[in-house]
């Protein structure tokens, strides 16, 4: 049979031509929210290696996306109002400028540079392809309801199957297995199978129009302010939700991919449960009772309180997580419109940038703990409880307010005091780099941020001040190190990637130099008015840059014995420090003076020497682990003692004496070490990581920490 009859048999001219808008409506929705979903950490870690890791950086990549999520469902309501030739022409020339302008990889040449380079640099590499990615779903759904069907709220729910796919897929798998010139080059050749999906599609919207009954004219549904407000809101919240839960992941586990896989996913997967055709009103009533128990679990396991977000907590976490999302988008279903479906999504767009514009603007400064988790879902709580009650009196409000808010301030004044036990004062800041706490207690002041200390400082006495603390004391690996450099060589030029309480510039000598990056304005801060290692250094030169650790090293025309790389978040370390090309730009200022790279590797959960040393031997540096177990403090070394472990890379003939400097036993057993040298792997079980290819999960035991107590 020749292939005219069959496309003829089954299906009529009048049936032809809108099964094939139906198929490739099908393919197109959840192949552009896969699309658009995959490029954001793409073009992230894109512009980590030419930008750094500054919280412009991600603030920026946030902020456009958002940004063109809007003027994508924006440029969608306006072309719906056209003809449908109009339509289909705009949409058939849009794709092809999508196709001729798309340039990812300029991102990496960009010239420009803080948070408007990035979005500069966004704008002419993508903006064509984003806007078209983002109005497909609405624009789609025009086209099926100008057939004469309802409106196909379940493509809603397609769409962000393709979205959660890229999210579950992109830390899982793609960024683990595919290099970004590969993801780029796939991303492209699909931009371009959408491009002609799209075209079929348009052609078959042309030829359906006129022969189905009219669609309701939008306009006879009026839509009033406070609806519109209503989508805002909840929107709005949700997305403000999710962003603070993932908030609380980065701070454990590094801010990427594997933070956002919990959050998002489950953000994501509301949206596709709620409006894929099965939600009823009473799952809300049970999407509230879940948020109810979430929220009580979450209180009882973290709350405000400084404890560490894994295990038990982590999940509690994901679940009221989610039940907010669903409590919240099940609302947002229920208010949806019999018609004004493109009103509807682009109300539900701005209720996301506003929820992303007040995490990251607002939050900072309302709240000095990342506390709008639990306020979004207080207010849904107390939102939900009013509908119970089906009463908007004023004193309706008020009793549900107290009935939500009193047993969270109730555990909130608990935990803080309880954290606070044993403190003469404690101080707290935050911005966009996240929170730091200071507590001063009788003869030290201690540094955290979010869960993790970052610092130590005696001070009792002035000669006590002065002692290194904490990591960095004399027997810690780098201790030893700095103690052995300083012993052959009459003045030594440190460099540190991470500041924290400037501990190691207590290490410097009148001869000696310190070289300190740090991206955060207020770790600078804390560490020029609150702690002296750094005023009170008697080196020659002790410099504090604000700037990116990697694009100071490759911007410095200095020479440096010992380049420590201490950038610590949690449990993750900014991968874009430890990639082949970070590493050559750091041998390039060691080479001189045959110095040492020691990298801060501290984990509960990662396991960076595999990557590190495979990534140092693969440009001919060996390393060596070291990791120290300190006893108990003297009256003259190691104050303050914690369990550390360091990774010291350097040349292979120096293996030998950097091992005879580390002891395995010193000080009658006070002192014990480990240390491990990097053994060569076969090439296909060696994990390099370059600005080309690297994973979080590489490092990270991503099962034990959501497991492990």
């Amino acid at each position: 049979m020749k292939l005219p009859s069959l496309l003829r048999a089954p299906f009529g001219p009048a049936e032809l031509f809108p099964a094939v808008l139906s198929g490739t409506v099908f393919a197109i929705v959840p192949l552009a929210a896969f699309l658009s979903f995959s490029v954001q950490p793409l073009a992230g870690k894109l512009l980590l290696p030419v930008q750094g890791g500054a919280a412009s950086t991600w603030l920026g990549t946030m902020l456009y996306f958002q940004s063109t999520l809007l003027l994508g469902y924006g440029w969608a309501v306006w072309l719906l109002r056209r003809p449908r030739g109009v339509q289909v022409a705009a949409t058939a020339g849009l794709a092809l400028a999508a196709l001729a302008a798309s340039r990812l990889g300029w991102i990496q040449a960009s010239p420009w540079g803080g948070l408007g380079g990035v979005l500069l640099t966004l704008t002419v590499a993508t903006l064509p392809a984003m806007v078209l990615l983002f109005s497909i779903a609405p624009l789609m759904h025009g086209w099926l309801r100008g057939q004469g069907r309802p409106v196909p709220y379940h493509l809603y729910a397609i769409s962000n199957a393709g979205g959660l796919a890229a999210v579950l897929l992109y830390p899982l798998v793609i960024e683990r297995r595919v290099g970004l010139s590969d993801q780029m080059f796939v991303w492209h050749g699909l931009l371009g199978v959408l491009a002609a999906l799209t075209a079929a599609a348009g052609i078959a919207a042309l030829r359906c129009a006129g022969a189905a009954p009219p669609a309701p004219e939008p306009a006879a549904e009026p839509i009033g302010f406070r609806r519109i407000a209503t989508w805002v809101g909840l929107s709005a919240a949700t997305c403000l939700g999710m962003l603070g839960a993932t908030h609380h992941l980065a701070a454990e586990i590094g801010s990427g991919p594997p933070a956002w896989v919990g959050p998002f996913g489950a953000y994501l997967l509301s949206y596709l449960v709620v409006f894929s055709g099965i939600w009823q009103p009473r799952f809300n009533l049970v999407s509230l009772g879940w948020l109810a128990i979430s929220l009580s679990g979450f209180m009882l396991t973290k709350g405000v309180s400084d404890a560490t977000v894994n295990g038990p907590t982590a999940l509690w976490l994901l679940s009221l997580t989610a039940a907010g999302s669903f409590f919240g988008n099940g609302l947002l279903h229920e208010s949806r419109p019999r018609e004004r479906f493109d009103l509807f999504y682009l109300s539900a767009a701005a209720g996301g940038v506003a929820g992303g514009l007040l995490a990251t603007f607002a939050a900072p400064v309302l709240f000095l703990r990342p506390s709008e988790f639990l306020a979004v879902s207080c207010g849904l709580l107390m939102l939900g409880l009013v509908r119970l009650v089906d009463r908007r009196q004023v004193l309706v409000v008020a009793v549900a307010l107290v009935i939500v808010a009193a047993p969270v301030i109730g555990l909130d004044w608990q935990q803080t005091r309880r954290d606070e036990a044993g403190a003469l004062r404690v101080r707290r800041f935050r911005n966009l780099y996240g929170c730091s706490l200071l507590r001063y207690e009788e003869g030290g002041l201690v540094l955290f941020n979010e869960t993790t200390s970052h610092g130590s400082q005696l001070t009792a006495s002035a000669a006590s001040r002065t002692r290194p603390t904490l990591y960095y004391t004399e027997s810690s690996g780098v201790g030893r190190v700095i103690e052995e450099l300083q012993k052959s060589r009459p003045a030594i030029a440190v460099g540190v990637i991470g500041l924290g309480a400037g501990t190691l510039a207590a290490y410097a000598r009148p001869a000696d130099t310190m070289t300190f990056w740090d991206i955060d304005p207020k770790a600078i801060r804390i560490a020029r008015d609150f702690f002296t290692f750094v005023p009170d250094s008697p080196g020659k030169k002790i410099l504090l840059e604000r700037r990116d650790g990697r694009k100071g090293l490759e911007a410095s025309r200095d020479d440096f014995d010992l380049i420590v790389v201490d950038a610590f978040t949690g449990d993750g370390v900014p991968p874009h420090l430890l990639t082949r090309e970070a590493f050559a730009a750091y041998f390039a200022r060691l080479e001189k003076r045959d110095g040492i790279l020691a990298i801060h590797a501290t984990n509960r959960y990662a396991n960076f020497f595999p990557i590190v040393g495979a990534t140092a031997h693969s440009l001919g540096w060996s390393s060596l682990r070291v990791g120290t177990r300190i006893e108990h403090t003297t009256q003259t070394r190691d104050w303050d003692c914690t369990e550390t472990r360091y990774l010291l890379v350097f040349r292979p003939g120096r293996l030998a004496q950097v091992a005879s400097w580390l002891p395995a036993r010193e000080d009658d057993g006070r002192v014990t070490r480990t240390l491990t040298a990097y053994e060569p792997l076969p090439p296909g079980d060696a994990i390099v990581w370059t600005d080309d290819r690297h994973a979080q999960l590489d490092a990270l035991d991503f099962v034990r920490y959501l497991t492990e107590p």
